[in-house]
């Protein structure tokens, strides 16, 4: 990976460690507006790719179910599993008629801490539904529905479900279908590998082309940030303090992709060794620079995601400092 020192960890004044990683911001048009390490360098979507899946669901769905925006929120993200969300699925899981045990994600305790509480201190296990990919899972399982399509393996890259996917992909960043790597997500869907600038101009145009697929993700994203992720989270802050005029989502290992409509641009981020701590420090600072954010808001963003590194009695101890 052809990166560049992005965050400095300072203790007192000195570098106690550095992350590294790349960053490209491309138009709509594809063009590279900024870069700083080698924007070719090929990163694996993961979470990043939920809108572009879930505006495929919307378009499959569209004559068969009435997915709600709020549903589709849900899809676009990785959820918390809070009691809210699981009721959201389970409501749009039984209006298909589909069991739990048509979702192939596997169970995972809820990402949302209160909802991890809540469901220990009843004595009660996790279930799929409370996985972060569950809506993801159930909107793919919604598609097979509608187009007639077996369910089952539905996970795998031969359904024709994944070959779309891999199709809505290819349309979105001009990127050749063949050219997409392909592995195995997390979720055990597949994931697939782009460049960093075709990733950013995917971004861009999930803000600005002009269909009902997407535009019913961009809206159910600005409507329900806290339902796409959840309280606290950074994709969920960055827009709620801009009140949806930016969309993002933040993803496995470090990355992190926005989308300006208003500008017309798609701004990624990668950070090479994976740590979220580096993240928003250099996301503020970049959209501040290419005033992208208000004074204010980038104040916002500082206060809730502090730069200051402080030990237990509250002293500070160093800072993460951006150095690009």
């Amino acid at each position: 990976m052809n990166d560049v020192e992005l965050v400095h960890v300072l203790r007192g004044s000195h570098p106690e460690a550095v992350h590294r990683g790349v960053v490209a911001l491309v138009d709509s048009a594809g063009t590279l507006r900024e870069a700083y390490g080698d924007a070719e360098t090929l990163v694996w979507l993961r979470s990043i790719a939920k809108p572009f899946q879930a505006a495929l669901v919307a378009e499959l769905t569209a004559d068969s179910y009435a997915l709600t925006s709020e549903e589709l929120a849900i899809m676009s993200g990785s959820h918390g599993g809070t009691p809210e969300q699981v009721a959201i699925l389970r409501g749009l899981m039984e209006r298909i008629g589909v069991t739990e045990t048509d979702l192939h994600c596997g169970v995972s305790a809820p990402l949302d801490r209160k909802a991890a509480d809540q469901l220990r201190q009843a004595g009660m296990k996790p279930t799929v539904l409370n996985h972060p990919c569950s809506g993801k899972h159930l909107g793919m399982v919604a598609a097979c529905r509608a187009m007639g399509w077996a369910v089952e393996g539905y996970e795998h890259f031969d359904h024709p479900l994944q070959r779309l996917v891999v199709d809505k992909l290819a349309d979105l960043t001009d990127c050749p279908t063949a050219q997409i790597a392909v592995a195995l997500d997390g979720c055990s869907v597949p994931t697939f590998g782009l460049t960093l600038r075709q990733v950013a101009l995917g971004y861009a145009r999930l803000g600005t082309v002009e269909n009902a697929a997407l535009a019913s993700i961009r809206a159910a994203m600005r409507a329900h940030p806290v339902l796409m992720s959840g309280h606290g989270r950074m994709d969920t802050a960055l827009m709620q303090v801009t009140n949806g005029r930016l969309l993002a989502k933040d993803g496995s290992e470090g990355m992190v992709a926005i989308s300006l409509p208003e500008a017309g641009y798609g701004l990624v981020i990668k950070i090479s060794d994976g740590a979220t701590r580096a993240l928003m420090p250099i996301v503020t600072e970049l959209l501040a620079r290419f005033d992208f954010i208000t004074t204010e808001e980038a104040a916002q963003l500082r206060t809730a995601y502090p730069t200051s590194l402080k030990i237990h009695t509250g002293e500070q101890a160093g800072t993460l400092k951006v150095v690009i």
